[in-house]
C-alpha cells in the first residue's frame, strides 16, 4: 500500500491515475482502513487536474459508501481522458506496466502509411495482439506525432519500433503481405517467425516490399463480402494480428506450451 507521502510525489496525472485505482480496489474488496480512503479523497479533490464540478461529485460520491467507490474511479477515468481497459496491467505508481505483455516473434512492416491516425491504431492493437516489433518505412506518418500518440494510447511506449528501409530486412527473415489477390486468410500458413507488411492507404503494398514478400512468403488477403472494395488499413492489420496470434496459441497450446 503505497501511503500519502508516496502518492503525492507522484506526477500529477499519475497521482489522479493512482488515487482512482485505490478506489477501485477498495470497491472490488481490497481492504482500505477508513482514514486511509478519508486521505486519498481529501488529496484526490486537492488536484488541479479537477474541475470543481469533478470534486463536488467526488464528494457526493464518497458519501455514498462503497457503491459510490466505484463513480469516484469512473471518474478520474474520465477527468484522465483515458478508458477502464488502459488500466488493466499498472504498476505500483499507476503506471502501465508492459512487463505483463505476451510477446511472440510477430513483427510488422508500416510501408508508407501516412495517416498518424493509422499508425497510432495500429500501434494499440499491435500491443494487444502480442507484435514484438513494428518496422516503419521513412515516409510514413510518426508513431511520435500528437495524433499517433492519442489514437495509441501510450502503446507506442510499449511496443519496440525503429525507423528501417524494405531492403535492409534480413532475406532470412519469413516476410509476408497483407495484399489484395493473396491467399485466403484463413488458408494462409502463418510462421512462428516474421514480419507481415502492411501497405499504405492509397495505393497499398509499394512494389518494392511486395517484391520482397513474393521472394520469401508471399500474400495474404481477408475475404471481403460487401460493396466497398476495400478495408481500413489499421481495422485489415487488428484483423490480420488476431488470426496470426490465435494460431500461434493453439498450435503451441497443443505442445503444452502458453498455459496459464
Amino acid at each position: 500500500m503505497l501511503t500519502i507521502k508516496k502518492i503525492n510525489s507522484l506526477k500529477p496525472r499519475v497521482r489522479v491515475r493512482k488515487l482512482g485505482a485505490i478506489f477501485h480496489e477498495a470497491y472490488s474488496g481490497v481492504i482500505y482502513d477508513e482514514p486511509y480512503l478519508k486521505e486519498c479523497l481529501d488529496l484526490l479533490v486537492s488536484q488541479e487536474l479537477l474541475t470543481l464540478k469533478d470534486k463536488n461529485d467526488i464528494l457526493l460520491f464518497f458519501r455514498r459508501g462503497r457503491e459510490g467507490w466505484e463513480d469516484i474511479y469512473y471518474r478520474t477515468l474520465y477527468i484522465l481522458g483515458e478508458a477502464p481497459a488502459d488500466w488493466d496491467a499498472v504498476t505500483e505508481n499507476g503506471e502501465k506496466d508492459w512487463s505483463k505483455r505476451r510477446v511472440f516473434s510477430h513483427s510488422l512492416y508500416l510501408d508508407h502509411l501516412r495517416s498518424p491516425y493509422n499508425v497510432g491504431s495500429i500501434f494499440r492493437s499491435a500491443e494487444s495482439f502480442g507484435v514484438d516489433k513494428i518496422y516503419i518505412a521513412p515516409g510514413s506518418a510518426d508513431p511520435l506525432h500528437p495524433r499517433s500518440l492519442r489514437t495509441s494510447r501510450d502503446t507506442v511506449e510499449g511496443v519496440e519500433w525503429e525507423w528501417r528501409d524494405i531492403s535492409s530486412i534480413p532475406d532470412d527473415i519469413p516476410v509476408f503481405a497483407l495484399e489484395l489477390g493473396g491467399k485466403d486468410l484463413w488458408d494462409f500458413e502463418f510462421p512462428s517467425r516474421g514480419v507481415c507488411i502492411l501497405g499504405s492507404e492509397e495505393s497499398g503494398v509499394s512494389p518494392e516490399a511486395l517484391s520482397r514478400a513474393d521472394r520469401s512468403l508471399g500474400r495474404v488477403s481477408i475475404r471481403q463480402y460487401g460493396a466497398k472494395g476495400s478495408i481500413n488499413v489499421s481495422a485489415a492489420a487488428s484483423i490480420l494480428m488476431e488470426h496470426w496470434i490465435e494460431r500461434e496459441v493453439r498450435k503451441n497450446e497443443g505442445k503444452g506450451e502458453f498455459q496459464l
